[in-house]
């Protein structure tokens, strides 16, 4: 059943795999590639027939996760949740950093350069466009 589902979705538009997406998921993710949404709506639906993981699963994962020592190659910017302001052009922008990326009103983006062409038209750096010097110093 769920193969069929997913044979169906690649006749889907891109606006109505991101419903679907939504539907699953209750929110919205922007600038994914469709493959992102396939395959993610596809392991929701075989998490929905099935069944997720067990607690005892999740919380070893959980453990797992906030145990790791594992660093990031790339050094943050701001720790996750703070907001980064800009004022340009007599707009303020309101960024907010996420685990993975940051979000600029509901749109998600993978760098601050990425939002910095999003508010100017023009290929900039983040860091420049905002002002922030490495994190810490």
């Amino acid at each position: 059943m769920i193969e069929q589902q997913l044979e169906k979705m690649q006749n889907l538009t891109n606006a109505e795999i991101k419903k679907l997406f939504e539907k699953y998921f209750n929110y919205t993710i922007q600038n994914r590639p469709r493959e992102f949404y396939i395959e993610n709506i596809g392991y929701r639906m075989q998490e929905l027939e099935f069944g997720g993981l067990p607690m005892k699963t999740r919380q070893l994962l959980d453990k797992m996760s906030t145990a790791s020592t594992v660093k990031s190659s790339k050094p943050r910017v701001a720790p996750v949740g703070t907001k980064i302001v800009k004022n340009y052009k007599g707009t303020d922008y309101v960024v907010r950093v996420l685990e993975e990326g940051f979000e600029l009103n509901g749109q998600w983006f993978k760098s601050l350069s990425g939002i910095a062409k999003h508010i100017t038209g023009m290929k900039l750096s983040g860091r420049e466009f905002f002002t922030i010097s490495k994190w810490g110093k």
